[in-house]
């Protein structure tokens, strides 16, 4: 399990991606992360959906 930090990290990354109103590299700079990062939060959170 992630710790909290990156926990919190993920819902947001998420919450931004799910409410369609950014892209991957609008959340690049709003979370100051990398993008590859942010991918590979949305890529599998999508393989859980499944």
């Amino acid at each position: 399990m992630p710790s909290l930090p990156r926990q919190i990290l993920i819902e947001r990354v998420l919450q931004l991606w799910h409410d369609r109103q950014h892209d991957t590299h609008a959340i690049v700079v709003l979370l100051n992360i990398d993008e590859r990062e942010v991918c590979e939060i949305i890529e599998q959170s999508e393989r859980r959906a499944l």
